[in-house]
């Protein structure tokens, strides 16, 4: 039953991650086709651009930390998988804790100190303070995501 809803919430945050990143590469597409075009601009393209792919990595890190995807980690494991793949894999989820923890700390002040601001993003005008708010939710949820993939990594059977 948890690995299915596991299973679930991965696929709908690399989802809604690649969607992310498609619609930011389309928002400059459409901008790059009008500016050509029409010698007209997209609103606010920059900024739309700029939080959609932003919002694609951030939903894309709980499932790397989950799953303990850890780049560095891949070459020395193929290389020598007996002697580098544990070593690596828990100097990875451990570096991932600690900066998920490290992110979540320095967006979390950041957003007590906006709460009740009434500051807007340039272009779109969106809240500040609901915008950081959401960050700092995704960025809790990334925290529990690393400590999920440390203890997976303590509980794996390999080497």
């Amino acid at each position: 039953m948890a690995a299915g809803a596991t299973s679930w919430v991965t696929r709908g945050l690399l989802g809604i991650a690649a969607g992310s990143f498609v619609l930011g590469a389309g928002v400059t597409v459409a901008d790059v086709i009008a500016r050509r075009l029409a010698s007209a601009n997209v609103p606010g393209a920059i900024e739309i651009t700029s939080l959609l792919i932003g919002f694609g990595a951030l939903v894309s890190m709980p499932v790397c930390y989950a799953q303990r995807n850890h780049v560095t980690a891949k070459l020395l494991s193929e290389i020598s998988p007996s002697r580098f793949a544990r070593p690596l894999g828990r100097t990875g989820a451990w570096a991932s804790l600690a900066f998920a923890a490290v992110m979540l700390w320095i967006m979390g002040k950041n957003t007590w100190d906006k709460l009740g601001s009434p500051e807007t993003s340039r272009d779109l005008g969106l809240s500040m303070p609901w915008l950081l708010g959401f960050v700092t939710v995704t960025l809790a949820f990334a925290l529990v995501a690393a400590l999920i993939g440390l203890r997976r990594e303590y509980q794996d059977p390999r080497g």
